[in-house]
């Protein structure tokens, strides 16, 4: 894969880390907003979307490994990978 298409997915990866962090603040939002207002439909609203954020940490991760498997990248492009590891896992505790 050229260098080019490489950076392409790595930028991507970059955005849905970022909107991932977006969907995630909104959720904390609603449930502090839940709890203040003892909205226990609001509330679970928030439990149930959970799934999505569950769902799009596990994409994230997936084309995180395929990435370092088929690209073997090196030195800081590898460290970004695996800092979006750990910030999708972390994302999505704090979505819990």
């Amino acid at each position: 894969m050229p260098r080019e298409d490489f950076d392409l997915q790595l930028n991507q990866l970059q955005q849905e880390v970022e909107t991932l962090a977006q969907i995630v603040g909104k959720s904390i939002n609603r449930a502090v907003d839940a709890l203040k207002r003892r909205d226990l439909v609001a509330s679970q609203e928030v439990v149930d979307d959970d799934d999505y954020i569950d769902q799009k940490r596990f994409e994230i991760e997936d084309r995180c490994v395929d990435m370092i498997a088929t690209q073997q990248p090196m030195a800081g492009d590898l460290r970004a990978i695996i800092a979006l590891l750990h910030i999708v896992v972390e994302l999505e505790r704090m979505g819990d």
